[in-house]
């Protein structure tokens, strides 16, 4: 597993991969180099989970992981010292996965990363349906806008208008939706 350590301080950062290489040497640990946003970071090493780090949590820090998650979609673990609920709110709303309150050493980190990983991915195919959904309902509404036009403008029945709307889809080896839009467009009811 290739983990992404972000933490402002460099020191502390270095300090957290050794925790992480002690608990599993199979991870593969890479940090934000000096000067390197966090996306930059995440361009360059191509981690599977990003794990932040933060003493005390700021609102810089989650900017970050929100223009992360506006460009690149990967799950983010967040430990940190202060037990802020407020702060805990906001990181999830930026797109931390996974939030962690600690004081002292690493909690096991391996069980913590793979349940983000898991949950991250499991997300993201329920994002994937919703949005397929969203999709095929807005499909379904443009049809039958231009069904009503139609039937309004051009005095169709709701069948006739299906069927005129099916057949320009087939003759046009476009989608019945496609077809909809197009009629919508050309009749000035929706902008070209």
């Amino acid at each position: 597993m290739k983990i992404l350590v972000a933490d402002q301080d460099g020191h502390r950062a270095v300090a957290l991969a050794a925790q992480l290489r002690q608990q599993d040497d199979q991870f593969v640990i890479m940090t934000v180099q000096d000067g390197e946003t966090l996306m930059d970071s995440v361009t360059r090493a191509r981690p599977d989970v990003v794990l932040v780090d933060m003493a005390r949590p700021d609102r810089d820090g989650l900017d970050s992981i929100r223009a992360l998650n506006i460009k690149e979609k990967l799950p983010v673990v967040m430990f940190t010292d202060d037990d802020d609920p407020g702060f805990m709110e906001d990181a999830i709303a930026a797109g931390v996965i996974s939030y962690h309150v600690y004081d002292v050493g690493l909690p096991a980190i391996k069980p913590v990363l793979r349940t983000a990983l898991a949950f991250f991915k499991h997300s993201q195919q329920i994002n994937s349906r919703l949005a397929a959904a969203e999709q095929q309902l807005a499909s379904r509404r443009t049809i039958e806008m231009a069904k009503r036009l139609l039937m309004t403008q051009d005095k169709m029945s709701e069948p006739a208008a299906h069927r005129f709307l099916q057949r320009q889809a087939m003759g046009k080896q476009k989608r019945l939706h496609e077809v909809a839009e197009s009629l919508l467009r050309e009749r000035g009811i929706i902008e070209r």
